[in-house]
């Protein structure tokens, strides 16, 4: 699975973005502003277009290719 990743309106760190409803969009992963903080960044559950993705992250190398499909326990 591969999850984009964008830079953050608010404070310009990279978080991730998480898939949505919406067709070509997703929305920014809940995140703080500094890591000891209580409050959330502004930016967090901001929807922004796929295309403002600056990485893409890949699975894990070595990892067996999974049998069925994916549950929760």
């Amino acid at each position: 699975m591969r999850a984009p990743r964008v830079q953050c309106p608010a404070c310009d760190r990279p978080v991730a973005l998480m898939p949505t409803r919406r067709t070509g969009y997703g929305v920014i992963h809940d995140h703080k502003r500094d890591r000891r903080s209580l409050q959330l960044c502004d930016g967090s559950m901001r929807q922004l277009p796929l295309t403002d993705a600056s990485l893409w992250q890949d699975a894990l190398p070595g990892l067996p290719a999974p049998d069925g499909p994916p549950t929760l326990f």
